[in-house]
This record gives C-alpha cells, structure tokens and sequence, in this order.
C-alpha cells in the first residue's frame, strides 16, 4: 500500500497541535497565543486547564483516527472533509464544556449566571447572506450540470494547464460538501452568538461583539464567492479549453484574505467598541 505523504503530512502537523493543545496549553496558563480561546475559558484558570486538556483529547483521538486515511491514494480531498467538519463541529461541544464548568464554579461562588449576557447578533441580511450565495452557486452548478463532459479538469498548475480530474459526479458532490462547510461554519457561529456570547473572548481589538461575528459571516461569505468563481473557472475550461493566467488564480486565493482585512481595518478606523 501507498502512503499518501500530503496527508500524513497534514495529520502529523495536526498531532502535534492536539499535542500541544492537550500537553502545553494547561499549564502555560490563560495566553494570547495558545490553547482553546474563548472568553469561558479566559475568565478562569482551573476552567483554561480542564476545557484545554478536553480539547487536547478530543483532537489528538481524531487526529489518531484519520491515520489509516494516509494508505488511500487520491484521497485528499476525502481527507480534508473527513478532517474539517469534525474540527469545525468541536467548537460548539468546546464552548458548551466551558459554559458548563464555568457556570459550576459561578454557582459554587454564587456568581452572577452567564445566561444574563445579551446575545451576540449580526442582522437579518448578515444571517441570510451564506445560505443566498450558496444558493447561488448551487442553481449554476445544477443549470450547467448537464452541459459538463463525464471528466473534468479540476486542478490546474502555475501555468493554467490541468494536473488533476474527476468525474463530473464526484466533482458536483465534494465540491457542494466544501461549500456547505463554510455555510455551516457561518451557522454555527450565529447560533453560538445566541446560545454563548461569552465565547467572545475579552481582548484589545476595539471593534463590537456584533462586529466579530460579522467579521466571521463575511469571511465564509468571501469563501463562497471564491467558490463561485473557481466553478467558473472550472466550467469555462471544461466546455470551451479557456485557461486563465497564474495572476488570476493569485487573485481568487487571495480574495478571502483582502475583504475580511478591510472590515478589520474600516473599524480600527472608526474606533469602535472595545470587546
């Protein structure tokens, strides 16, 4: 059997944050750089030390899990899936362990209840705007469907020219799975903003608690146009040969990048809140 080294190399690098998640973190304590960084975890150094070392376990038995995924040849993109969702959805079960042990020792030490913070919320057109653009990409994706050939380019090198290919079948299921990802990601935040404000760590960044969670809709919501964009590339080669220039495919990675620092920058600027 072959060892897919993308892979390993991947989960070796996760092995080891779990390691230091489970291991360091604990016991260097409340920090701005390392460990679980919720504001649960934050306010209290016995909840830093049992959230992390939960944490830590949960991600190196998941790290461990994905091992056997390395003797699969072509499986990356399988990997990555099987790799992200779990990692996205340990951060709600992460934040309701902390709420929880927090909560206790507030109880022990008849402090105020967390449940009293209002709520984190971006707006209705914030909440609603993941769901339209996938919904967007969907319906193109459906429309165009069958106009694909049975294979596709679907990985191009520096140069513009294809180095990888899928069926059309595969490709319209893995790449809705990597869409619905980022939605999921922009939902879950929403619904801890509602269920955990307090997951909003204390920090320096003087933009709101509002504000925060817009900075994460809007990043999802930059990853899904990327999306959009990498189908039309993907699309145009596949039924005209049309190739684009390595500056363009620089552009569309970066995109996700430059939008979300703008907002950063804009309410720097503004001097808003501090959180």
């Amino acid at each position: 059997m072959m060892l897919d080294y993308l892979v390993l190399s991947l989960d070796i690098i996760y092995i080891s944050v779990a390691l230091l998640q489970y291991i360091v973190a604990p016991n260097v304590g409340p920090n701005p750089y390392l460990g679980f960084r919720v504001g649960h975890t934050l306010a209290n150094k016995k909840v830093w030390y049992q959230a992390n070392k939960f944490m830590g376990k949960l991600m190196l038995g998941h790290a461990i899990l994905l091992l056997p995924l390395c003797l699969i040849p072509d499986f990356l993109i399988y990997f990555l899936i099987l790799w992200i969702v779990p990692m996205i959805a340990l951060i709600p079960i992460g934040i309701k362990y902390s709420t929880n042990l927090l909560e206790e020792k507030g109880a022990k030490e008849k402090h105020v209840s967390l449940r009293k913070i209002e709520p984190i919320t971006a707006g209705r057109v914030w909440n609603i705007s993941p769901f339209m653009i996938y919904a967007v990409l969907l319906v193109y994706m459906i429309f165009t469907y069958p106009s694909l050939p049975n294979m596709i380019a679907v990985h191009f090198d520096s140069q513009g020219n294809p180095n990888g290919w899928s069926s059309k079948g595969d490709f319209f299921a893995w790449y809705n799975v990597l869409s619905i990802i980022f939605v999921a990601t922009a939902y879950i935040f929403v619904y801890l903003g509602k269920k955990y404000p307090m997951y909003v760590h204390p920090g320096k960044m003087r933009f709101s608690r509002d504000s925060y969670l817009k900075l994460i809709i809007l990043a999802m919501d930059c990853a899904l146009i990327l999306m959009i964009f990498v189908y039309l590339v993907i699309y145009l080669y596949a039924t005209q040969g049309a190739v684009f220039s390595t500056v363009f495919f620089i552009l569309l990675t970066i995109l996700p990048l430059i939008v979300p620092i703008g907002y950063l920058i804009s309410k720097w600027r503004k001097g808003g809140e501090v959180i």
